[in-house]
């Protein structure tokens, strides 16, 4: 805390994810639903059933994130995007922060801290947006320093029970909640085998083993506390076991370790693995070992890269103290490495490290609030998203009662549900709303042949009502299905990346 300035280190970081993330963190359509069902619940109350499509409008769906999408309305209502890019940074700031300090803490120089932080937000960065999933992200780096300080024993055991708020908030934020729920059910298990091998245990009697089960089943039983009862868990559920997503959404596909993008999350894995080694296994610790657990589910599933990046970190900076790497270091580089006893922080010094992060939190917060030009920081991609195609989207919205069907591509129907609510979509990413196996359909049925697209069409028209609209993007089969009928649909819009239609007898 004396060697580092807590308040530079969180702005250094919130003008590096500001920078970095004004048109990134707005490439992901979540961001416009969740923002649009959040302000959904604050006017009208919760919602239990679809009401943007017309595929499946009526049919029975769990907005299983409502509380983060109050959360992103809220923030929407102070100044927009541009509000929800400062209150997300600032929070992915603060963890940073938070991170750095607590591998300083261990002895290592800040400098050295500070790199070894930045792999880890470019190992994580990929899934840096405006969405309820960084709520994850923060949960797991609690979930962890909970279970490293208990087990380390600068906590006792019963500390493990501030978990169960954490779990009840959680769970109605997003659904990653399930992720921390695994680690701490790995935790306790370890610890008891730990206990039942004569090995040191934070549970090493059957009351402490009871005690931590009670807190397991009480954190399992919280998440049932939500607005949807069991609905909401079973959706969790649905979604992680659908056979076909990781075929058809790229961030529930394995890994691509080709791809020079995930290289960090590579490093920072090999890394891991290094520091693991220079312990030997007698001397393990259960919480050392939970980030390998995530290591294979980020192998396994790109979107769970971030949970791994943050946890190793967490458990870095207990490993690394203990390994013969850092005794070296110390031996030959003791202004890279010298061994500290940890101290206590007062309340004088966690005051005057958050005097500084306190005062520009409170300085965005009212250049939020006043709408000024200052504050205008996001910048949605007019190359990712179709708003070259939005001035006549919305001169052709539909009014109420209107025939107001409209066929878009997958990544468009969100953008229309924020920006033309008139209109009823074909489809979007709600991937709990239409089952894999609906959108494997509509995915090959985008990459097939003229005949096959059509057929398809003529299919879903039948079964979910004809298209009065169509939103596409530029060479696509959709868009060729479209085009070679002008006698059926009138071309209003054609630009670089997106054409609009309509049906001329709509």
């Amino acid at each position: 805390m004396k060697r580092l300035q807590p308040g530079l280190i969180f702005l250094g970081f919130w003008v590096l994810l500001v920078l970095g993330g004004r048109m990134n963190f707005f490439r992901d359509p979540g961001t416009f639903w969740h923002t649009v069902v959040g302000e959904k619940i604050l006017t009208d109350g919760f919602l239990d059933r679809d009401p943007f499509t017309f595929t499946f409008r009526g049919d029975p769906w769990v907005p299983y994130q409502w509380l983060g999408e109050v959360g992103m309305a809220l923030a929407h209502r102070v100044n927009g995007f541009d509000a929800q890019l400062a209150a997300a940074t600032g929070v992915l700031a603060a963890l940073f922060t938070f991170l750095t300090l607590r591998l300083a803490r261990s002895g290592l120089n800040p400098v050295a801290a500070l790199m070894f932080v930045g792999v880890v937000l470019a190992a994580s960065a990929t899934h840096f947006h405006v969405r309820p999933h960084l709520a994850t992200i923060v949960g797991m780096v609690v979930t962890m320093v909970v279970i490293v300080e208990v087990e380390a024993g600068r906590r006792p055991w019963s500390a493990v029970a501030a978990l169960i708020p954490v779990t009840l908030v959680w769970a109605n934020v997003h659904g990653g909640v399930l992720g921390g729920l695994a680690t701490l059910g790995l935790a306790g298990v370890g610890w008891t085998l730990f206990a039942l091998l004569g090995k040191p245990s934070p549970i090493p009697t059957p009351r402490a083993v009871l005690g931590l089960l009670g807190v397991g089943l009480a954190c399992g039983l919280v998440v049932f506390v939500n607005p949807y009862g069991v609905r909401l868990p079973r959706t969790w559920l649905d979604i992680m076991t659908m056979p076909h997503l990781p075929d058809i959404i790229v961030e529930h596909a394995p890994t691509d370790f080709a791809n020079p993008i995930t290289w960090p999350l590579a490093a920072l894995m090999a890394g891991y693995l290094v520091l693991l080694a220079g312990t030997p296994p007698a001397r393990w610790r259960v919480s050392w070992l939970l980030p390998l657990f995530w290591m294979l589910q980020a192998y396994g599933r790109v979107r769970h890269a971030p949970l791994f990046a943050v946890v190793a970190c967490v458990a870095a900076a207990d490993v690394w103290p203990q390994t013969r790497w850092a005794r070296a270091v110390e031996r030959r580089r003791p202004d890279f490495y010298a061994a500290t006893t940890p101290v206590e922080s007062t309340w004088g010094d966690w005051l005057k490290a958050l005097a500084l992060p306190a005062l520009l939190v409170a300085a965005v917060a009212a250049l939020q609030a006043s709408h000024s030009p200052w504050g205008q920081w996001a910048r949605l991609d007019p190359k990712h998203w179709p708003f070259e195609a939005l001035p006549a989207l919305r001169a052709g919205e539909p009014k109420p009662g209107r025939p107001n069907h409209l066929f878009n591509d997958y990544s468009d129907g969100a953008f229309s549900i924020y920006y033309t609510p008139g209109y009823e979509v074909f489809v979007d990413d709600r991937c709990e709303v239409f089952g894999d196996a609906w959108l494997v359909e509509f995915v090959e049925t985008g990459g097939a042949e003229p005949p096959v697209v059509a057929a398809k069409m003529a299919a879903w028209q039948a079964r979910h009502g004809r298209f009065d609209f169509a939103l596409t993007r530029t060479d696509t089969a959709f868009d060729a299905y479209f085009a070679a009928r002008p006698a059926e649909w009138e071309p209003v819009f054609h630009g670089d990346i997106s054409h609009f239609y309509r049906r001329r007898d709509r």
